[in-house]
């Protein structure tokens, strides 16, 4: 699950494979990596469940580039996934 806090008070929750649904430059991120799939109220149940199939190995790494290039930071998949990120709050003041 991505958080996305963008400054203005608000927190957005995306789960992998979807965007935030606020149309933010993270959205657009996550679109141009190929991070967000088609979904059940957009599109049929075959259709998610074959995009899944044939993509779904590779959507963490899509995230994982749409946060970085949104960011600016690289960010270690291996350690994440590992639990060894330290948590990290940069503010926006």
């Amino acid at each position: 699950m991505i958080i996305h806090a963008p400054g203005d008070g608000h927190a957005w929750r995306a789960g992998f494979g979807a965007d935030t649904g606020q149309s933010s430059g993270l959205d657009e991120a996550l679109r141009a990596a190929g991070a967000v799939y088609p979904s059940l109220p957009d599109t049929g149940e075959a259709e998610v469940v074959a995009c899944y199939e044939e993509y779904g190995a590779r959507l963490p790494a899509a995230v994982f580039s749409a946060v970085g290039s949104y960011t600016g930071l690289s960010i270690d998949q291996a350690a994440v996934q590992a639990g060894e990120l330290p948590s990290v709050l940069i503010s926006m003041v």
